[in-house]
């Protein structure tokens, strides 16, 4: 970043008494030198320590320590130096030789995979700039203007310490007013200089090529990070992976039931569970520190989540981690600022009397306990969290809430697609019950949510004389009675047919309480590949993951062979449930090889390819002998049971 076209050298011995001369005749590049800039309150100390602990860069500290005139300005009060007391030709001069000093400094030293400057030489000018623009009142331009009039003694070393800098410029925000704004508010006292200098600062930064800044925002730091990482090239820094993964912090008093949590996601939900005191340990050890406890709390959660990092590196497949015990309210807060909506803070809420029976030691051991806690801060973390779990309950609860939450976040909702009842080409007498259906269970009053038409009824397939009319319905509990009144009302209609009904509570729905075969149903709605014949205004249905579907359907593959071998002993043989169940089976097998068959004909279809033995099933069920259909689930059963034989 160019700011100062070439001027004279200075000449060696032109400086005044006790100030540092920069030496011009470094090798630029000679070491990678990162000059992070901005305005006040952006960001640049905490990434400069960031990159300390990513890649043990060294750091340069601040300017005042490469010019002694910096503590008479201090002894006399800096501000009243830097803005009236001192003329503005020395402030320049004192500024114009610090980083000139700093500059030079990087090129000797011990060796570092980084060097790491807080203001490059853009700061330089901006500074002198602002300062210009409130001691004399004038506009931004002009202030430059003057600014680098002041500078042209060093522009050549100027420009000579530019070359060897890779300088990242850090802004709040593209729009100055809004950026000062932001620079203030993270201040707890403000003069007006300081505040007409923070603009003045601002206006002029903003005036850069726009291509050169990164805009932090109110993103979250870790993201603001990966964002520098991606400018450094040599040599190359790895950028945060967190930012793209999911961070569950459980926190509580003491038997609130955070462990029971963490158990639940690791389970239930293949959540990897890390313990925050064993990631800081591994932090203490990798940077050799006696007690980080005793860092400040904003270094601690950087530690922290470092770590998250480098395990989130080694483990790219896993995406969901919980960590556990968050004890600490300004922990929180700091992780929070680090990693914005990646972070959510779980507290798991129980009353005291409760809390006291679980305590495997004793109710006093529970509030000693619970005293340590409070002392950090960790009853505060409710405040903040944004999820409070009343855990005063059963386990069932506190798994239901936690099944609602991972939905709730990994789940998008859908919109169903909705057709009319005669659209699906179903039989007169048929269409007839849906209609009257429809009209009885959609009355404003009512509290259903969704009617939707499944299997060969919603796909063209539907066989009279062999296929039901299979309907789910969502609906809040207290509807079922009125489902049940319309459907007694309506059941002469079906004319004999089968009706295959599942209901079905919005909350079982978005907690993923179903059967692999509801979920695989709910996915296909949420798809659009079934139809609903009526919707409530605004209702969505959660969209299940494959993968989620998939696990369960595999854990359902047992139960379908259990029920296939019951009805091939039973007789007379049932072959129409023959037929059915072991085009589950089927599907079930096809499903763990990724592959989706709604209709039984296809997947049993799709499945004599997988085994090559399998004798062919009718291509219409209803005309098929019962030694055929028979034969096949026989083969079908089989397949399954020697698939178990071949992994011992």
């Amino acid at each position: 970043m160019h700011v100062l076209r070439s001027g004279a050298a200075v000449p060696l011995g032109a400086y005044p008494i006790g100030q540092s001369e920069p030496t011009g005749g470094f090798t630029p590049g000679h070491l990678a030198v990162v000059a992070l800039s901005g305005p006040d309150n952006v960001g640049k100390t905490t990434h400069a320590r960031l990159l300390q602990h990513r890649t043990g860069a060294r750091s340069l500290g601040p300017l005042d320590d490469y010019d002694r005139r910096w503590q008479h300005a201090k002894r006399n009060g800096l501000p009243d130096w830097w803005f009236g007391t001192a003329p503005i030709e020395e402030v320049a001069d004192v500024l114009a030789c610090s980083y000139l000093a700093r500059s030079a400094a990087a090129q000797s030293g011990p060796p570092a995979p980084l060097i790491l400057i807080d203001r490059g030489m853009t700061m330089l000018v901006a500074s002198v700039a602002a300062t210009i623009a409130v001691r004399d009142h004038t506009r931004t331009e002009l202030a430059a203007e003057r600014a680098h009039l002041l500078l042209a003694p060093y522009a050549s070393a100027i420009a000579h310490a530019q070359q060897a800098e890779h300088e990242i410029l850090l802004l709040h925000h593209a729009a100055p007013r809004e950026g000062a704004r932001m620079a203030l508010s993270r201040e707890p006292a403000i003069t007006p200089v300081y505040r007409r200098y923070q603009h003045a600062l601002n206006e002029h930064l903003a005036k850069l090529p726009p291509s050169d800044a990164i805009v932090a925002g109110e993103r979250p730091i870790l993201a603001v990070h990966a964002d520098i990482c991606a400018t450094l090239t040599r040599p190359a820094v790895l950028a945060p992976t967190i930012n793209d993964r999911w961070i569950i912090a459980l926190g509580g008093l003491s038997e609130c039931g955070k462990s029971t949590a963490g158990r639940h996601l690791q389970h239930e939900h293949g959540v990897t569970r890390l313990k925050i005191g064993y990631l800081l340990d591994l932090a203490a050890a990798r940077h050799r520190l006696t007690d980080i406890y005793a860092l400040p709390i904003a270094e601690q959660a950087e530690l922290l989540a470092q770590e998250l990092d480098a395990y989130a590196h080694a483990h790219h497949y896993q995406q969901t981690f919980s960590i556990e015990s968050l004890h600490s309210h300004d922990l929180a807060t700091e992780l929070r600022k680090l990693l914005g909506d990646s972070l959510t803070t779980v507290y798991l809420d129980a009353d005291p009397t409760v809390r006291a029976t679980r305590g495997t030691l004793g109710p006093d051991d529970v509030t000693e306990r619970d005293r340590i806690k409070r002392a950090r801060g960790a009853d505060r973390v409710r405040d903040i969290a944004q999820h409070v779990i009343d855990n005063n309950r059963s386990a069932t609860e506190l798994g239901h809430a936690l099944d609602r939450l991972i939905r709730d976040r990994l789940w998008p909702r859908r919109s169903p697609r909705v057709v009319l009842p005669a659209e699906l080409g179903l039989p007169d007498h048929l269409t007839g019950f849906l209609d009257y259906t429809v009209a009885a269970l959609t009355r404003p009053d009512d509290t259903v949510r969704l009617i939707a038409i499944t299997g060969s009824g919603a796909r063209g397939k539907y066989l009279d004389g062999w296929s039901d009319l299979d309907v789910l319905i969502v609906a809040d509990p207290p509807a079922l009675p009125a489902i049940g009144a319309a459907l007694r009302q309506a059941r002469g209609r079906l004319a004999g047919v089968k009706l295959g009904l599942t209901v079905l509570a919005p909350a079982e729905c978005q907690a993923g309480a179903l059967t692999s075969r509801l979920l695989y149903t709910l996915a296909q709605i949420a798809d659009g590949a079934l139809p609903a014949i009526w919707a409530a205004p605004g209702f969505t249905v959660p969209h299940p993951d494959a993968a989620t579907v998939t696990a369960r359907t595999w854990r359902d593959g047992a139960t379908a062979a259990m029920d296939l071998r019951r009805l091939l002993l039973r007789e007379p043989i049932d072959v129409r449930a023959v037929y059915k169940v072991a085009a589950l089976l089927a599907k079930i097998v096809l499903r763990c090889e990724g592959e989706l068959h709604a209709a039984d004909s296809d997947a049993l279809v799709a499945f004599a390819k997988l085994a090559s033995d399998l004798p062919e099933a009718p291509s219409d069920p209803r005309f098929g002998a019962a030694e055929q259909v028979t034969a096949m689930a026989e083969q079908v059963l089989a397949w399954w049971l020697a698939s178990l034989e071949s992994a011992v």
